[in-house]
């Protein structure tokens, strides 16, 4: 069927004006189409990701709220101190969202 289709198209006619307008204007718009497609799917893709990256996130961190007060008169700082200094820069690493890679071996007063 497509060939008798084909068989009865002149080859030397030319299209007309219109003809080559519609084309044209049909060619455009497809493209055009297309185009918008593929931003969305960029775009959604884009989305999909932040969303799934965003699930991967730690909980946030609470603040610290606790004072500690350091005796003056003591060189030797407590077990306690340490704790808190740790787990501030822990929480200080984790808001910035790099990987915390220390380790508090020795706290000296200077």
């Amino acid at each position: 069927m497509m060939l008798n289709l084909l068989a009865e198209l002149d080859p030397t006619r030319n299209a007309t004006v219109g003809e080559a307008a519609l084309y044209a204007i049909l060619g455009y718009l497809i493209v055009f189409v297309g185009i918008a497609f593929l931003i969305f799917v960029v775009w959604g893709v884009g989305k999909l990701m932040s969303f799934m990256e965003g699930k991967k996130q730690a909980k946030p961190v609470q603040k610290i709220q606790e004072s500690v007060v350091v005796p003056a008169d003591n060189d030797e700082v407590s077990d306690e101190v340490i704790a808190v200094i740790t787990a501030a820069l822990a929480a200080y690493y984790q808001q910035e969202n790099k990987k915390c890679e220390f380790t508090v071996k020795r706290i000296k007063r200077l």
